[in-house]
């Protein structure tokens, strides 16, 4: 496995071992002088309308947060009489290559406090901010998810984002010529989080799984798991999920896993997921396998039911409940 592909979503991880196509940075479809917090983003946003128009079609800043957990910023699009959505494009077979409708994201780059992103940690992979973005509450609307490493190996404090920062999202429209530039002053919000440490080991096989930390906010919750007993350079191909304690799927904003942050070759995974119910008392980590569409098969298409959803197999044996209240 080459080094590139050792820092990525985890469903990405286990697709790109049992042959599907996701890899990468992105969360989906293959990322001010006075403060923005997310108590006072509304009323900022009005007041200084972060927003730059290029032939006719405008870009705007409609929301940004930081909880500590991840940095979520909205951007909506206006004008230009177009009518495909902001993140629409499809994967051209012929071409061998991704096709964005008019008006959709091709790219977006981020920079704090003038440097890129994919420039910190020394631009390594397993040491840089995540970035992804998809399609918001409507076709022109899209979310910018950023979440630091921090959490992708033990002793990495000095890779989380500072508690205030200039931030620049550069974003480039299909068949526009000039890049949009919007920027805003990001400041952490105030609120406490809960922060749990609740190291919590489950055994299947030679591998073991540990829960090793939350961080819970308004806005988002975010979850370490730990993978040990894995040859070196391998991954289990596991999916992970969150269900609340009514049963509920817990949607996933960003997750990353690298084994490169430790000389013990050990998968740390970093998930973000939804922030929780207030009556939310816990929350189960799920582990599962997706079946092969061939039985057997190591490469190929995955299998769905009658509904079209993965057929999971999962791993009972891996299955952790933690208290949350």
């Amino acid at each position: 496995m080459k080094k590139v592909y050792k820092v990525m979503t985890t469903a990405a991880l286990a697709s790109l071992i049992l042959g599907g196509a996701a890899l990468g940075t992105a969360t989906a479809n293959v990322s001010r002088t006075p403060l923005l917090t997310p108590t006072s983003v509304a009323a900022q946003a009005s007041a200084q309308n972060p927003s730059v128009t290029h032939n006719g079609i405008t870009l705007s800043v409609s929301k940004a947060l930081y909880d500590g957990n991840y940095i979520g910023i909205t951007v909506n699009r206006s004008g230009g009489g177009l009518t495909s959505g902001i993140t629409e494009g499809h994967f051209d077979q012929q071409a061998e290559d991704y096709v964005w409708a008019k008006g959709a994201i091709k790219d977006i780059q981020i920079f704090m406090n003038g440097k890129n992103i994919y420039d910190l940690g020394d631009g390594k992979l397993h040491k840089r901010p995540s970035l992804g973005w998809a399609q918001g509450s409507n076709p022109d609307t899209a979310e910018i998810k950023i979440v630091d490493p921090s959490w992708l190996g033990d002793h990495l404090n000095e890779l989380a984002f500072s508690n205030k920062f200039k931030l620049t999202v550069k974003i480039t429209l299909e068949g526009v010529d000039n890049p949009y530039t919007l920027e805003m002053p990001i400041q952490q919000s105030v609120e406490k989080a809960t922060a749990l440490k609740p190291n919590m080991t489950k055994k299947h096989g030679n591998l073991s799984v540990t829960l090793s930390k939350l961080n819970l906010t308004s806005d988002s919750s975010r979850i370490q798991l730990i993978e040990k007993g894995l040859d070196k350079d391998k991954h289990s191909g596991i999916i992970y999920e969150f269900v609340d304690d009514e049963g509920n799927m817990i949607e996933q904003i960003s997750s990353f896993g690298t084994n490169d942050n430790n000389k013990n070759g050990h998968w740390y995974h970093n998930f973000v997921i939804d922030a929780l119910s207030k009556n939310t008392e816990s929350i189960t980590v799920k582990a599962f396998t997706p079946e092969m569409e061939t039985p057997g098969a190591t490469s190929g298409s995955f299998k769905r039911d009658a509904n079209g959803d993965l057929v999971k197999n999962y791993i009972k044996n891996l299955e952790m409940t933690v208290k949350v209240k």
